[in-house]
């Protein structure tokens, strides 16, 4: 036996040319080089890796997020998102229902004034958080939610109301129905008004930088990092609190069914992250928050959007997400029914509690595969911040047109590959069921964006 072991740990190098032989054959009308693909701009992978691509020592690495002590039966949040009603009453029912039945955190998307205390009534919020995310708030919202939670007696609750101050407002302009942009507060006074809020609620933040929203207008899986790091740059290059307590970092990373980029996408977005805290000086610790993208949703045949969710939820279970958020199948329809809401919901459980995917800290550590995609997604994500921090940062790139037509441009070809079937959509493009199985939904109320 020992000697086995020894023959194994000691095998003679490969001669590649013997594997490109047998792999030329089988191929056929294709050659090695056609396997070669590139995922994004900058990045791209192989079919084969060899010790030539090894460039360091992976094993210590902060991209793995290890963690001294982990909670085996919730590794991360259930985030369920709750379709609005104008009805408070009916909202409140929404919310306890899924919190009854499995889900261990919810975001809302909009409240009228001065209704908290009922939409959120026999919530404990200091065991599930709440989290708003209305993307058009306006300043009364902001001002109402924190009066909510100044009457508040438990000084531990959780949640927040998710503002991104920079991503937003571009957001809104290229896809709100509704061209009325409430006046909102800038960068600045945020920042002051989130260390208002933590003097008191330190378990409540009111900044969220979404790197699903950067997906939506276009970006791409380094580009989301980039503009991420960029506005937290932004936010934080002036920051008094140097040295203090630990302070908490909120991110949105979009994850879709490019299985292995959205795992690595969050590992490297921990290396970044972990390099702009000691730059600055600071005491930060990173919260991932995990949204399937919309770019996987569509309306034709919804079910199939099921196996797309499913794919997303995993590779952010895996790569170690703090939140992880499940659009329903019917998200881009209306309203989910209540058997689509379980259908999200049990995605979730079916993770946590029957894959044990959370008895392991860092399930894809050791494949060099993904080791070395992380690797690569981090430093071509590096090397364009360090240009675009050079050029201004984040503000002069924002209002920059080249900036918004390049993200256009991102999103038409997107459209233009799935259009063109270069782009392989199950149920929408291609392999369409020939057994219309359709969903009914109710519309969104008026206030969902």
């Amino acid at each position: 036996m020992a000697k086995n072991i020894e023959k194994y740990l000691n095998a003679e190098k490969v001669d590649i040319s013997e594997w490109k032989k047998i792999a030329s054959a089988a191929l056929k009308d294709q050659n090695l080089e056609d396997l070669n693909k590139e995922i994004d701009k900058g990045l791209s992978i192989k079919p084969l890796y060899t010790s030539e691509d090894e460039e360091e020592d992976y094993s210590y690495s902060l991209r793995r997020g290890l963690k001294p002590n982990v909670n085996n039966y919730m590794p991360w949040y259930i985030c369920t998102t709750i379709d609005h009603n104008n009805d408070s009453k009916i909202l409140n029912g929404r919310i306890l229902g899924e919190l009854e039945r499995g889900s261990n955190s919810i975001e809302i998307s909009f409240f009228e004034i001065n209704t908290l205390d009922k939409i959120l009534n026999n919530v404990d919020l200091s065991i599930a958080p709440v989290f708003i995310r209305n993307i058009n708030y306006s300043k009364e919202n902001l001002s109402n939610y924190i009066d909510f939670l100044k009457s508040n007696k438990n000084k531990n609750v959780l949640g927040g109301f998710e503002i991104d101050p920079f991503a937003s407002d571009l957001w809104l302009d290229e896809f709100s129905a509704n061209k009325e942009i409430n006046e909102k507060i800038n960068f600045e006074e945020l920042k002051i008004l989130q260390e208002e809020v933590n003097a008191d609620f330190k378990n409540i933040n009111l900044i969220n930088f979404d790197g699903s929203l950067w997906n939506d207008l276009g970006a791409n899986t380094s580009e989301e990092i980039e503009l991420l790091a960029l506005s937290f740059m932004k936010m934080y290059e002036n920051n008094k609190n140097k040295n203090e307590d630990e302070f908490l970092i909120n991110i949105t990373l979009s994850a879709n069914t490019d299985f292995f980029t959205s795992i690595s996408k969050i590992r490297a977005s921990r290396i970044i992250f972990n390099n702009i805290f000691k730059h600055y000086d600071l005491n930060c610790s990173l919260n991932i928050t995990s949204r399937s993208s919309s770019n996987i949703l569509f309306k034709e045949d919804p079910w199939v959007n099921q196996l797309r969710i499913t794919t997303a939820a995993l590779a952010s279970a895996i790569g170690g997400s703090n939140k992880i958020i499940c659009n329903n199948i019917t998200h881009k329809l209306g309203q989910a029914p209540d058997f689509i809401k379980r259908l999200t919901r049990n995605t979730h459980i079916i993770l946590q509690e029957e894959s044990r995917i959370s008895r392991v800290q860092d399930p894809s550590g050791g494949s060099f595969y993904i080791e070395k995609l992380t690797n690569d997604i981090a430093q071509n994500a590096w090397k364009n911040i360090k240009i675009k921090e050079n050029n201004g940062g984040i503000i002069p790139l924002i209002e920059s047109k080249d900036f918004v037509e390049s993200l256009k441009n991102s999103r038409n070809e997107f459209k233009n590959k799935i259009l063109e079937k270069k782009l392989i959509k199950v149920g929408e493009n291609s392999y369409k069921d020939p057994d219309s199985n359709p969903i009914n939904v109710k519309p969104f109320e008026s206030n969902d964006i």
